[in-house]
């Protein structure tokens, strides 16, 4: 396996560990906030953690490290979780459509060279993608424009691109 692959797996995993926090702490404040969407979000957590558990199997089997920034990702994760959940229903939509685009974007790059370079792991990456798909579309579905939603979707875009980027270097 190549130090891309490597690196491919290990950001994948670290993006799926933050996904995780970011809906755990979704659900968890919408618990209190707006019960009507802990449900959704629940279905949403549990997608993630299979992604996570997918990925975390590929690298034990390759013995393949996480990634360095394991733990920011997860602060990062829940603090952008908790924050849109108590911006309300529509900032967590916002967030989850802006983030959801931009995973999709690094992982229809990823196919391209695993296609070539790895088979195996682009069948764990095509495996996940139907997912995420759906959680961008339901984003956009119930996402309202707004000021509000475009200031979020811009953080949400912003830490996403910068947490690979920290990521492919750790």
């Amino acid at each position: 396996m190549g130090e891309l692959t490597e690196r491919i797996l290990r950001v994948n995993h670290a993006g799926e560990h933050g996904a995780v926090q970011i809906y755990r702490a979704q659900a968890l404040v919408c618990s209190l906030l707006f019960e009507d969407v802990v449900p959704r979000l629940h279905e949403m957590l549990e997608h993630e953690r299979r992604h996570l558990d997918d990925f975390a199997a590929v690298m034990q089997t390759r013995g393949v490290r996480p990634c360095r920034a394991l733990g920011l990702w997860a602060l990062g994760g829940f603090v952008l979780g908790a924050v849109t959940a108590l911006l309300g229903r529509n900032a967590i939509w916002a967030c989850t459509e802006a983030i959801e685009s931009s995973v999709l974007c690094h992982l229809n790059w990823q196919l391209d060279y695993l296609s070539v370079h790895d088979t195996e792991l682009r069948a764990v990456v095509l495996g996940i993608i139907a997912d995420e798909e759906d959680h961008r579309d339901y984003g956009l579905s119930q996402c309202r424009p707004g000021l509000r939603a475009s200031t979020v979707a811009l953080v949400a875009r912003a830490s996403t691109k910068l947490a690979i980027w920290l990521s492919e270097r750790m």
